[in-house]
């Protein structure tokens, strides 16, 4: 729904291909620390980042944390999961495990639903030390706990598991992510989640009454010495003939104002006219190059855009877009005008311009988009009476006029063109004060008219969006595409879980895309680029597939298969603008490159750090585990599995230790 934003090249498997993105920031508190919150607020957000996907951040928050005294059965469990989560034994440094030794023996030995599942990792890491895992027991271990505590260890320690743990676990993962891949309405809701919070409805107000304190003086000065005049003349006729200076006068009187009440309204409807003819029909200067790559520029494309799409029935384009250049460019100037000093995001009006432009269409289709000039024109019965009214002033006052000048012939020429000088500069200046009163209560009219119509689309739009998903769900959903694909190529491979040495994905931007984030968080994308590596013990199965992440599919699909000893490097790079790369090089054959981040223009909100906000996607995208694996495998080849393996044990009979002394009841 929303415009492109920008142009930038995606490199995938070594070919260059242009993606378009569309940025949207929703800035929410929901992973934002402030300064003196309490550790139960870290350790909560710290939550959010392990389930969306950041263990990085999130084992930073736990652990400060607990580290502050927020030691429970549930923070050392998540705490656990954390520093577990989406790494190997090997990347776990010592540091951590001394994190756990901080909390030793700190929770009561009374048994709930986190002790007991801290105790059911316990027992799997001594199966996995002793080297005498049982299935079947895992099994039942597993339908023991809770949903959540299950949900939760399925979800983070599938890098650390092997064997016939492997088996168990990633069978309920796969099953889990079939079922829950199009849960909660995804199909209908993840596009949501790209559109911006939208701006609130405004309208342009007329501009206001422009008439001065010294018109109204000019005015009342005037409109005193015309009827000084006037009675002076009408005093002189009296004298010469009253029986025909009262009928006269009287035929004087009203017929001013049946002229001026007339005639005033007949010029405001010429007035209103005109400016209607202006809006709809003028078409300015087109906005410069400058402009264009800014928030003008991209109004300039959504009008473009929309009025190219919603053309009305039996209409045909050109002629649509001919006749209606002029609305065109007018509404264009409102939006930019009231939008742009509020440095608001073009996307956040979207919505509105949409309803513009639907309106537009739909008074097009009623035949109502140019009835103004039927509207605005003067009835035949007031042209009527305006002339009959300045026939009668004009009959009256030449009547009373002959009179005078019968009795007083200087003094009643002098006095009449006082009077008709006057009472020019005085109905010139009450015809300004009458027609800027009327034209600002026209205006304001429509534009309370206008903003009614706004605020309804508004409302219609915030009602739609309020449905929003959120970040953990996004990230849920794309953990569930990312196990369909591993489960789709471990199928096409015929390999168990357990056939998997060990195994890492990338998850990069696709091509032509729109991304979003929530303040703080990392960002998700409409297309993305799926890189699923399995090692096992005859090599490297590589699938590669482009996502839908909107409609929940998979395209362009391809498999590569690899000797370990093919691979001849692998290395990231990180360009000045920001752009970061990964890079996976063969002995034969072109190289697979993906483009992890785009530039980091425009990625922050104030108080952010680009580059913190690169480490939360690229955390994300799983870049670290990749790297950790495939840059041993580059420098070690196939001895990598063994000596990977080697240097693990060590390791797991001290995280073993660590995990058994967290509770009393496991030691």
């Amino acid at each position: 729904m929303n415009d492109p934003g920008g142009s930038t090249t995606n490199i995938a498997d070594g070919a260059a291909t242009v993606g378009v993105q569309a940025q949207t920031v929703h800035t929410v508190n929901f992973y934002e620390i402030f300064p003196g919150d309490s550790p139960q607020r870290k350790f909560e957000v710290g939550l959010r980042f392990l389930r969306g996907g950041v263990p990085a951040k999130a084992r930073e928050l736990i652990g400060e944390a607990v580290d502050d005294g927020y030691v429970t059965s549930r923070s050392c469990f998540y705490l656990l999961l954390a520093l577990l989560s989406g790494r190997t034994l090997r990347q776990v440094p010592k540091e951590d495990l001394a994190t756990l030794g901080r909390v030793r023996g700190q929770i009561a030995s009374g048994a709930d639903g986190w002790t007991e599942a801290i105790g059911v990792i316990s027992r799997l890491l001594t199966s996995l030390q002793k080297g005498d895992v049982d299935p079947a027991t895992v099994e039942a271990e597993f339908n023991r706990l809770g949903q959540v505590q299950r949900d939760e260890i399925q979800q983070n320690l599938e890098m650390f598991l092997n064997g016939s743990i492997q088996d168990v676990l990633w069978a309920r993962s796969f099953e889990s992510a079939r079922k829950d891949r199009c849960a909660r309405r995804r199909l209908d809701r993840t596009w949501m989640f790209f559109q911006p919070s939208p701006a609130g409805a405004r309208v342009r107000l007329p501009d206001p009454v422009a008439t001065t304190v010294a018109d109204w003086g000019r005015s009342i000065g005037a409109s005193a010495l015309s009827l000084a005049g006037v009675c002076f003349v009408g005093i002189l006729a009296w004298q010469h003939a009253w029986p025909s200076t009262f009928p006269a006068l009287l035929l004087f009187g009203v017929g001013c104002y049946v002229c001026w009440r007339n005639g005033v309204e007949w010029r405001f409807l010429v007035e209103r006219r005109r400016a209607k003819d202006r809006d709809y029909l003028s078409v300015g200067p087109k906005p410069a190059a400058a402009s264009q790559r800014g928030f003008t520029g991209k109004i300039d494309r959504q009008f473009d855009h929309y009025f190219a799409r919603y053309v009305p029935r039996n209409t045909e384009r050109a002629q649509w877009l001919a006749h209606t250049a002029g609305i065109r460019q007018t509404l264009r100037d409102e939006v930019v005008e009231i939008y742009r000093e509020d440095r608001t995001d073009a996307k956040q009006v979207a919505w509105l311009v949409r309803y513009l432009v639907s309106d537009v269409k739909q008074r097009w289709e009623r035949g109502t988009l140019w009835d103004y000039p039927d509207r605005l024109r003067a009835a035949p019965s007031m042209k009527v009476l305006f002339v009959l009214g300045a026939a009668a002033s004009l009959a009256g006052g030449a009547t009373m006029i002959w009179a005078a000048l019968q009795v007083r012939p200087f003094h009643a020429l002098v006095a009449t063109v006082i009077a008709v000088a006057a009472g020019r500069v005085a109905a010139l200046g009450w015809l300004r004060i009458d027609l800027e009163r009327r034209r600002f209560a026209a205006e304001y009219e429509d534009a309370q008219l206008s903003l009614a119509g706004r605020e309804a689309a508004f409302e219609r739009w915030a009602t739609k969006l309020a449905d929003k998903p959120s970040d953990l769900e996004m990230a849920h959903w794309l953990d569930c595409d990312r196990k369909a694909l591993m489960e789709e190529a471990m199928g096409h491979y015929k390999l168990k879980p357990s056939d998997v040495v060990a195994h890492a994905f990338i998850e990069a931007p696709g091509r032509y895309y729109k991304r979003a984030r929530v303040s703080k968080g990392p960002w998700r994308y409409t297309k993305y680029r799926l890189l699923i590596f399995l090692l096992t013990a005859d090599g490297v199965r590589q699938m590669t597939a482009d996502l839908d992440f909107v409609g929940a599919s998979f395209h362009d699909k391809g498999r590569i298969n690899y000797r370990y000893d093919a691979i001849a490097a692998v290395h990231v790079t990180e360009a000045d603008d920001g752009g970061t790369a990964f890079e996976l090089t063969l002995v034969n054959g072109d190289p697979i490159k993906v483009k992890m981040i785009e530039p980091l223009q425009a990625v922050a909100e104030p108080g952010e750090d680009e580059r913190s906000v690169a480490r939360v996607t690229l955390d994300a995208a799983g870049l670290g585990n990749t790297l950790h694996v495939l840059e041993g495998v580059a420098a070690e080849g196939k001895e990598w599995i063994g000596h990977e393996r080697k240097r693990e044990e060590d390791g797991l009979a001290a995280l073993t230790d660590a995990v058994q002394g967290i509770s009393p009841r496991y030691e």
